[in-house]
Protein backbone atom coordinates (compact mmCIF):
# COMPACT_ATOMS: atom_id res chain seq x y z
CA UNK A 1 0.00 0.00 0.00
CA UNK A 2 1.28 3.27 -1.08
CA UNK A 3 1.84 6.61 1.58
CA UNK A 4 -1.34 8.00 -0.74
CA UNK A 5 -3.51 4.75 -0.07
CA UNK A 6 -2.43 4.78 4.01
CA UNK A 7 -3.67 8.66 4.26
CA UNK A 8 -6.77 7.98 2.18
CA UNK A 9 -7.77 5.23 4.40
CA UNK A 10 -6.49 7.21 7.72
CA UNK A 11 -8.93 9.87 6.61
CA UNK A 12 -11.51 7.58 5.99
CA UNK A 13 -11.48 5.89 8.98
CA UNK A 14 -11.46 9.78 10.94
CA UNK A 15 -14.44 10.75 8.99
CA UNK A 16 -16.44 8.17 10.09
CA UNK A 17 -15.39 8.02 13.87
CA UNK A 18 -16.08 11.96 13.46
CA UNK A 19 -19.69 11.36 12.02
CA UNK A 20 -18.16 13.48 9.33
CA UNK A 21 -20.97 13.75 6.52
CA UNK A 22 -18.58 15.14 3.93
CA UNK A 23 -17.79 13.22 0.29
CA UNK A 24 -14.63 14.89 -0.23
CA UNK A 25 -11.70 13.93 1.52
CA UNK A 26 -9.34 15.75 -0.27
CA UNK A 27 -10.63 18.85 1.73
CA UNK A 28 -10.50 16.78 4.93
CA UNK A 29 -7.00 16.12 4.30
CA UNK A 30 -6.59 19.72 3.59
CA UNK A 31 -7.90 20.49 6.90
CA UNK A 32 -5.42 18.65 8.55
CA UNK A 33 -2.51 19.89 6.73
CA UNK A 34 -0.14 22.32 8.38
CA UNK A 35 1.61 24.56 6.07
CA UNK A 36 5.18 23.51 7.56
CA UNK A 37 4.28 19.68 6.05
CA UNK A 38 5.02 21.65 2.02
CA UNK A 39 8.50 23.05 2.88
CA UNK A 40 10.98 20.88 1.38
CA UNK A 41 8.61 19.30 -0.41
CA UNK A 42 5.83 19.57 -3.17
CA UNK A 43 4.71 23.32 -2.91
CA UNK A 44 1.37 22.19 -4.32
CA UNK A 45 0.20 20.90 -0.99
CA UNK A 46 -2.41 22.99 0.25
CA UNK A 47 -2.25 23.85 3.85
CA UNK A 48 -5.29 24.25 6.52
CA UNK A 49 -5.47 28.60 6.70
CA UNK A 50 -7.54 29.47 3.84
CA UNK A 51 -10.62 26.42 5.38
CA UNK A 52 -9.56 27.71 8.90
CA UNK A 53 -10.55 31.25 7.83
CA UNK A 54 -13.80 29.83 6.96
CA UNK A 55 -14.75 27.84 9.38
CA UNK A 56 -13.71 30.37 12.00
CA UNK A 57 -16.90 32.38 10.87
CA UNK A 58 -18.65 29.72 10.48
CA UNK A 59 -18.20 28.25 14.01
CA UNK A 60 -19.23 31.57 15.56
CA UNK A 61 -22.21 31.94 13.45
CA UNK A 62 -23.18 28.22 15.10
CA UNK A 63 -22.50 28.90 18.20
CA UNK A 64 -24.54 32.27 18.14
CA UNK A 65 -27.21 30.63 16.43
CA UNK A 66 -27.47 28.07 19.12
CA UNK A 67 -27.03 30.45 21.71
CA UNK A 68 -29.71 32.79 20.34
CA UNK A 69 -32.55 29.97 19.81
CA UNK A 70 -31.55 28.09 23.62
CA UNK A 71 -30.77 31.23 25.32
CA UNK A 72 -33.36 34.07 24.76
CA UNK A 73 -33.53 37.57 25.93
CA UNK A 74 -29.68 38.35 26.79
CA UNK A 75 -27.89 41.10 25.81
CA UNK A 76 -25.19 41.96 22.98
CA UNK A 77 -22.54 41.86 25.86
CA UNK A 78 -23.76 38.65 27.35
CA UNK A 79 -24.23 36.65 24.26
CA UNK A 80 -20.34 37.68 22.86
CA UNK A 81 -19.34 36.62 26.66
CA UNK A 82 -21.19 33.53 26.15
CA UNK A 83 -19.76 32.52 22.80
CA UNK A 84 -16.53 33.38 23.75
CA UNK A 85 -16.66 30.98 26.28
CA UNK A 86 -15.94 28.20 24.08
CA UNK A 87 -15.28 30.03 20.89
CA UNK A 88 -11.80 30.43 22.35
CA UNK A 89 -8.03 28.57 21.50
CA UNK A 90 -8.18 26.74 25.16
CA UNK A 91 -11.69 25.33 24.43
CA UNK A 92 -11.12 24.20 21.12
CA UNK A 93 -8.02 22.66 22.01
CA UNK A 94 -9.62 20.75 24.50
CA UNK A 95 -12.46 19.56 22.27
CA UNK A 96 -9.96 18.80 19.62
CA UNK A 97 -7.73 16.32 21.66
CA UNK A 98 -11.04 14.77 23.01
CA UNK A 99 -11.90 14.08 18.92
CA UNK A 100 -8.18 12.59 19.08
CA UNK A 101 -7.63 14.24 15.67
CA UNK A 102 -4.08 15.36 16.02
CA UNK A 103 -2.37 12.08 14.85
CA UNK A 104 -4.14 12.80 11.48
CA UNK A 105 -2.11 16.37 11.11
CA UNK A 106 0.85 16.48 8.75
CA UNK A 107 3.49 18.59 9.42
CA UNK A 108 6.89 19.27 8.41
CA UNK A 109 9.62 17.77 10.25
CA UNK A 110 10.62 20.53 11.98
CA UNK A 111 7.03 21.76 13.50
CA UNK A 112 6.62 18.06 14.99
CA UNK A 113 10.32 17.90 16.00
CA UNK A 114 9.16 21.25 18.13
CA UNK A 115 5.80 19.55 19.53
CA UNK A 116 3.74 21.48 16.82
CA UNK A 117 1.15 18.82 17.10
CA UNK A 118 0.45 19.44 20.83
CA UNK A 119 0.07 23.20 20.32
CA UNK A 120 -3.47 24.51 21.63
CA UNK A 121 -3.36 26.97 18.84
CA UNK A 122 -2.29 24.43 15.65
CA UNK A 123 -5.52 22.05 17.16
CA UNK A 124 -7.97 25.15 17.39
CA UNK A 125 -6.98 26.16 13.91
CA UNK A 126 -7.85 22.34 12.62
CA UNK A 127 -10.49 22.06 14.48
CA UNK A 128 -11.72 25.11 12.66
CA UNK A 129 -10.57 24.36 9.47
CA UNK A 130 -12.58 21.07 9.44
CA UNK A 131 -15.82 23.18 10.47
CA UNK A 132 -14.69 24.81 7.45
CA UNK A 133 -14.35 21.62 4.98
CA UNK A 134 -17.70 20.25 6.04
CA UNK A 135 -19.73 23.82 5.43
CA UNK A 136 -18.40 23.78 1.85
CA UNK A 137 -18.92 19.81 1.02
CA UNK A 138 -22.07 19.37 3.49
CA UNK A 139 -23.44 22.60 4.01
CA UNK A 140 -24.54 24.77 6.55
CA UNK A 141 -27.56 22.22 8.59
CA UNK A 142 -24.90 19.36 8.34
CA UNK A 143 -22.29 21.99 9.57
CA UNK A 144 -24.82 22.82 12.39
CA UNK A 145 -25.33 19.71 13.47
CA UNK A 146 -21.58 19.03 13.68
CA UNK A 147 -20.47 21.99 16.02
CA UNK A 148 -23.74 21.41 18.02
CA UNK A 149 -22.49 17.59 18.63
CA UNK A 150 -18.87 18.20 18.92
CA UNK A 151 -19.29 21.22 21.74
CA UNK A 152 -22.39 19.93 22.99
CA UNK A 153 -20.70 19.47 27.02
CA UNK A 154 -19.57 22.84 26.45
CA UNK A 155 -22.62 24.37 25.26
CA UNK A 156 -24.86 22.48 27.64
CA UNK A 157 -22.73 23.79 30.43
CA UNK A 158 -23.57 27.71 28.87
CA UNK A 159 -26.68 26.74 28.63
CA UNK A 160 -27.40 26.18 32.19
CA UNK A 161 -25.63 29.08 33.86
CA UNK A 162 -27.56 31.15 36.08
CA UNK A 163 -25.10 33.77 34.90
CA UNK A 164 -22.88 35.12 32.21
CA UNK A 165 -19.35 35.99 34.31
CA UNK A 166 -17.26 38.70 32.90
CA UNK A 167 -14.07 37.43 33.96
CA UNK A 168 -12.11 40.65 33.78
CA UNK A 169 -14.74 42.80 36.03
CA UNK A 170 -14.76 39.52 38.35
CA UNK A 171 -11.27 39.86 38.90
CA UNK A 172 -11.55 43.72 39.45
CA UNK A 173 -14.18 43.80 42.30
CA UNK A 174 -11.92 40.09 43.86
CA UNK A 175 -9.15 42.79 43.94
CA UNK A 176 -11.65 45.57 45.22
CA UNK A 177 -12.92 43.31 48.08
CA UNK A 178 -9.37 42.31 49.05
CA UNK A 179 -7.95 45.62 48.77
CA UNK A 180 -5.30 45.00 46.62
CA UNK A 181 -4.11 47.13 43.64
CA UNK A 182 -6.91 46.53 40.13
CA UNK A 183 -5.34 43.81 37.80
CA UNK A 184 -2.85 45.08 35.00
CA UNK A 185 -3.14 43.36 31.77
CA UNK A 186 -0.06 43.31 29.48
CA UNK A 187 0.52 42.03 26.06
CA UNK A 188 2.84 39.48 25.82
CA UNK A 189 3.02 37.89 22.14
CA UNK A 190 0.72 39.59 19.12
CA UNK A 191 1.80 37.65 15.93
CA UNK A 192 -0.34 36.51 12.99
CA UNK A 193 -1.95 38.99 9.94
CA UNK A 194 -4.59 40.72 10.35
CA UNK A 195 -7.17 38.43 9.85
CA UNK A 196 -6.21 36.09 11.91
CA UNK A 197 -3.90 37.61 14.45
CA UNK A 198 -3.79 35.77 18.29
CA UNK A 199 -2.91 38.17 21.32
CA UNK A 200 -1.30 36.89 24.74
CA UNK A 201 -1.78 38.68 27.51
CA UNK A 202 -1.50 37.92 31.15
CA UNK A 203 -2.74 40.02 34.04
CA UNK A 204 -0.49 40.84 36.93
CA UNK A 205 -2.15 40.98 40.65
CA UNK A 206 -0.05 41.92 43.89
CA UNK A 207 2.81 42.58 41.36
CA UNK A 208 3.55 39.51 39.92
CA UNK A 209 1.81 37.72 37.12
CA UNK A 210 -1.16 35.11 37.92
CA UNK A 211 -2.92 33.97 34.29
CA UNK A 212 -2.42 34.41 31.07
CA UNK A 213 -4.55 34.05 28.12
CA UNK A 214 -4.30 34.08 24.27
CA UNK A 215 -7.60 35.02 21.76
CA UNK A 216 -8.43 36.55 18.50
CA UNK A 217 -8.76 40.31 19.84
CA UNK A 218 -6.79 41.47 23.24
CA UNK A 219 -10.34 41.99 24.77
CA UNK A 220 -10.78 37.92 24.25
CA UNK A 221 -7.20 37.23 25.55
CA UNK A 222 -8.00 39.68 28.75
CA UNK A 223 -11.25 37.29 29.62
CA UNK A 224 -9.04 34.02 29.35
CA UNK A 225 -6.29 35.54 31.52
CA UNK A 226 -8.46 37.42 34.10
CA UNK A 227 -10.11 33.51 33.74
CA UNK A 228 -6.48 31.63 34.52
CA UNK A 229 -5.79 34.33 37.20
CA UNK A 230 -9.09 33.62 39.03
CA UNK A 231 -8.41 30.32 39.07
CA UNK A 232 -4.53 30.93 40.56
CA UNK A 233 -6.52 33.04 43.74
CA UNK A 234 -8.76 30.00 44.14
CA UNK A 235 -11.92 32.46 43.08
CA UNK A 236 -15.19 29.72 42.18
CA UNK A 237 -17.05 31.14 39.57
CA UNK A 238 -18.67 28.42 37.90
Amino acid sequence: MNEDETRLQELRALASRLGLRTRDLALVDRALTHASAGSGMDDTIRNYEALEFLGDAVLGLAVAHDLYERVPDRTPGEYSRMRASVVNRRCLAQVAQKLDIAPAIRLGRGEELSGGRERAALLADCLEALIGAVYIDAGWRATRQFVSRILHGKLDRVHHMDSVWDYKSRLQHYCQAERIALPVFRVVRSEGPDHRKEFELEVVVRGRPVGKGTGRSKKEAEQEAARAALEHEGVHFD
